[in-house]
């Protein structure tokens, strides 16, 4: 049985036996609430310490806050099983420090909101998680809602979802997330509102899809409904669907990521359906190799959509973006990807480097959900078409478009021309190419000097 002892400087727990000064306890919430109650951390020494459930509540501890730390690696609180691994709620100033979580695969209970959660956070405010490692769930890592919360420094691995934020504000920063079923950063809002959340300097390394779906799960960062989300200096390599996908709210930044090894569009910005609009997202100076698709911003309003508008694309470079096969149950087309950058509605593309598609470089709208977008200064190289355009703006139908001061080299299929999407295939549409123009207005398009080369 293990034993603790209260130092003048914190308590100490141990997995060897009591002897002379130590006191056997059979809980470390027995360990947690003495600690709280004498103001004192709590310090593990090296050992695995199985226990069931584990709170930090008002209720308990007298109250008070809670460190616990040891040696990274070095000490396991191992899961037992018998509810939510371990619930802080209604504190502030919570800290872990280096210590192991292992949930051991137990079945968890719904927590809140119908969700299985190991560690579960809510209504917090400065609670901790630093060079902890947090593992073998089947469910949530780390669920937040309500209040906010840090994981630091981190390991986070074989979860369903790795972190998950629900109308709460967390700081995921320089950790490490791996082998995650379904999604490894999710940060929901049930309507949209404010967020400043911050997903920053994290690798996420091999997401797949057990959940199933179109896209709503297989993703490295999820956004969804939240407003001001910053997703910055993250490496997210190999999952199934998206290394990025912000549905609704809006006003983002997504800025130098290195994303490899994405099955669908890595960075997917959209408005997934009626009242769940996106406003304002910047994208820039990412490094995206090995995709489906490189960005995508998507929907305008129609066919039942929501309206994704007003998104900088710029100084990012794409490269091999190639036409991937998905057979999930309910994925239509099942042949999807090979374009750099698509875009829709209100959105300015310029300085990126668009190198090896096989098919678009940049495209324009959708048919007639076109409207306002600006192309100038890219560089597009070694595809089928460099950038194709609308034909419904080129028509006059939507618009307006201006592609201005491109370059676009070895383009199998035209430098710059009309396109057309027939519900599966998005096509070039007759012989016209304005990859040479110096100044030419077609419809609600203007081109202008643009330089196609072989």
């Amino acid at each position: 049985m293990p034993s603790y002892k209260v130092t003048d400087t914190a308590v100490v727990a141990r997995t060897l036996a009591a002897t002379t000064g130590w006191t056997a306890f059979t809980s470390l919430q027995t360990v947690f609430d003495l600690a709280r109650t004498q103001g004192l951390p709590v310090f593990l020494q090296p050992g695995v310490y199985t226990n069931g459930p584990l709170t930090v509540l008002p209720s308990n501890g007298s109250g008070k806050p809670l460190t616990v730390e040891a040696v990274p690696g070095t000490a396991t609180i191992y899961f037992s099983g018998g509810g939510t691994g371990m619930r802080v709620e209604d504190m502030s100033y919570v800290r872990f420090r280096g210590v192991r979580f292992d949930g051991a695969n137990r079945p968890l209970p719904d927590y809140a909101f119908l969700r299985p959660a190991y560690i579960a956070l809510k209504n917090t405010n400065d609670v901790t998680f630093e060079d902890c490692q947090i593992i073998n769930s089947t469910g949530i890592g780390v669920y937040v809602t309500g209040g906010n919360a840090r994981i630091v420094g981190s390991y986070v691995a074989t979860h369903s979802v790795g972190v998950f934020s629900e109308d709460a504000l967390v700081y995921v920063h320089r950790n490490n997330i791996t082998m995650i079923s379904n999604n490894a950063v999710v940060i929901w809002r049930n309507t949209i509102t404010g967020d400043s959340s911050e997903i920053v300097g994290n690798t996420i390394n091999g997401v797949e899809t057990a959940a199933g779906g179109t896209g709503e799960n297989g993703n490295g960062v999820v956004v969804f409904r939240a407003v001001g989300v910053t997703i910055r200096d993250n490496r997210i390599f190999s999952t199934k669907f998206s290394a990025i996908r912000c549905n609704g709210g809006g006003r983002h930044i997504i800025d130098a990521n290195y994303i490899w090894n994405i099955r669908e569009v890595a960075i997917y910005v959209e408005a997934p359906g009626p009242g769940i609009d996106l406003t304002g997202v910047v994208i820039s100076n990412n490094h995206l190799d090995t995709v489906g698709t490189g960005i995508s911003v998507a929907n305008q309003g129609l066919y039942s959509d929501g309206i994704a508008r007003s998104v900088v694309i710029d100084g990012n470079r794409i490269s091999n973006a190639r036409i991937q096969q998905i057979t999930d149950p309910g994925y239509s087309p099942q042949a999807a990807g090979g374009n750099g950058i698509t875009a829709e509605t209100d959105c300015t593309i310029s300085g990126n480097i668009v190198d090896g598609v096989d098919v678009g470089g940049i495209q324009i709208g959708v048919n007639n959900a076109t409207r306002d977008i600006v192309v100038a200064g890219n560089l597009v190289r070694s595809c089928q078409r460099g950038i194709g355009v609308s034909i419904n703006a080129i028509q006059g139908g939507a618009g307006e478009v201006v592609v201005s001061g491109n370059i676009v080299r070895a383009a199998s299929n035209g430098a710059i021309v009309p396109i057309q999407f027939d519900g599966t295939t998005m096509s070039r549409v007759g012989t016209a190419d304005y990859g040479n123009q110096l100044a030419t207005t077609v419809g609600r398009v203007t081109f202008g000097h643009n330089r196609a080369a072989a």
